[in-house]
């Protein structure tokens, strides 16, 4: 397996997802904010908690689908008051039209001294636009007080300086295996990036951990679970694992890389998650790392109808299987069509006519390997590495994905 990292230009394509992505039908407010607001509770048992009073936000827009529905996470700290140390804890739920409009649900609990106080339900509309946030807000307290809560708040989405990549980008093992993977972080500030760590944002069965690498060998070089700074300009690779307690299906597993001076680095499903599946039984478990012509991480197609190639390595570290290999843009409608088909590892010649999906044994420790071709139907293909993407994808004989990866697709 460590031979066939050594194949990918790894740091090349980390640096991709520093370019702008293109503009989506409804606006990508992924982020951080930080702002304030402004909450009046009324109708409270216990009179003093009547009021009007002012706080600090910090909100964290983590997911977004592309038909715009989000989900989001927030903490409002609250002056000291005679009681001592108010702070929220809050999550949202809700949509985001193509004009910035925001609608949807939200539950939070009050902590008092860091003890829970009650909860609150309610809902919310608001705006975004650009990197400015604002929401208005109506609630009532269904633990701790009888309090109909109104606010409003505003906020400034935190422009992050860091990027992030993960090789590989699918596992699938048994429960009381291990699932590793390497990840990097690129600091694209002027400063330096002060305790960046990694963590999960998708909730699994499993253990987690991670250490920082020697990027020249990708050799542990850290304690476990401890954070890293990195060098203005600079970048810290890392070793993650999983350790699953209990069966799940594939799941694209979303990691925070953030550091303690920086918001955490956007999320880009195929670049910095790892789809990940645990199984009671044995399963395939196929390694897939793709490489491109100049090494970049980039398929380039010559011309509107011209065929750019890449090819795919892979390892099965898992059970022998019967795989079907697949090619696909994901979400995005690119004019382009795929094909491919197994090569000779030795010389990368075809086996076999190129065609939609190819069909082969993997048994384990093999070392199989896939040409990949992807032909222009007319149209432009925009350079746009975060969503303008050619995914490979290796299923078992029940259809579920044991392996997958990606390079970034543009005509030339």
């Amino acid at each position: 397996m460590g031979q066939l990292l050594a194949t990918l230009s790894f740091i090349s394509l980390v640096l991709l997802i520093v370019a702008p992505s293109a503009s989506a039908q409804v606006p990508d407010f992924r982020g951080t904010y930080i702002g304030s607001g402004t909450s009046t509770q009324s109708g409270c048992s216990f009179p003093p908690n009547n009021g009007t009073l002012g706080y600090t936000l910090v909100v964290q827009v983590t997911s977004e689908t592309s038909q715009g529905t989000f989900v989001a996470t927030g903490s409002a700290t609250f002056p000291p008051g005679p009681l001592g140390q108010i702070t929220n804890q809050m999550s949202f739920s809700g949509t985001v039209t193509s004009g910035g409009a925001l609608s949807g649900s939200e539950s939070g609990t009050v902590f008092l001294n860091g003890v829970s106080a009650g909860r609150y339900v309610g809902t919310f509309t608001g705006l975004v636009s650009g990197n400015l946030l604002t929401v208005n807000y109506s609630a009532h307290m269904v633990v701790g007080e009888t309090c109909s809560i109104v606010g409003s708040a505003f906020a400034d989405r935190q422009t992050s300086v860091l990027a992030a990549a993960v090789l590989p980008s699918s596992r699938s093992v048994m429960v009381g295996g291990v699932a590793t993977a390497f990840a990097s972080i690129v600091n694209g500030g002027t400063t330096a990036a002060l305790g960046c760590s990694i963590a999960p944002l998708t909730g699994v069965p499993s253990g987690f951990t991670y250490q920082t690498t020697d990027p020249a060998t990708n050799q542990v070089v850290g304690a476990s679970n401890t954070p890293a700074d990195i060098p203005a300009g600079g970048v810290q690779t890392f070793v993650f694992a999983f350790a699953p307690s209990s069966p799940f299906p594939p799941t694209d597993v979303q990691l925070s890389f953030a550091c303690a001076n920086a918001p955490a680095a956007p999320i880009q499903s195929g670049l910095d998650t790892l789809l990940l599946s645990a199984s009671s039984t044995p399963v395939p478990d196929i390694v897939a790392l793709a490489a491109t012509l100049d090494s970049d991480g980039i398929v380039n197609i010559p011309g509107a109808t011209g065929t750019g190639v890449l090819a795919v390595a892979t390892v099965n570290v898992g059970a022998d299987g019967q795989i079907t290999v697949t090619a696909d843009t994901s979400a995005a409608k690119l004019p382009v069509s795929l094909s491919l088909c197994q090569t000779s590892p030795m010389t990368g010649v075809c086996l076999g006519t190129p065609a939609g999906s190819v069909t082969t044994s993997i048994n384990t420790n093999t070392t199989p390997t896939f040409g990949i071709f992807v032909t222009g139907t007319g149209g432009v293909v925009p350079f746009d590495p975060a969503n303008n993407r050619v995914f490979v994808r290796f299923s078992d004989s029940s259809g579920v994905v044991r392996g997958a990866t990606s390079v970034a697709a543009r005509t030339q």
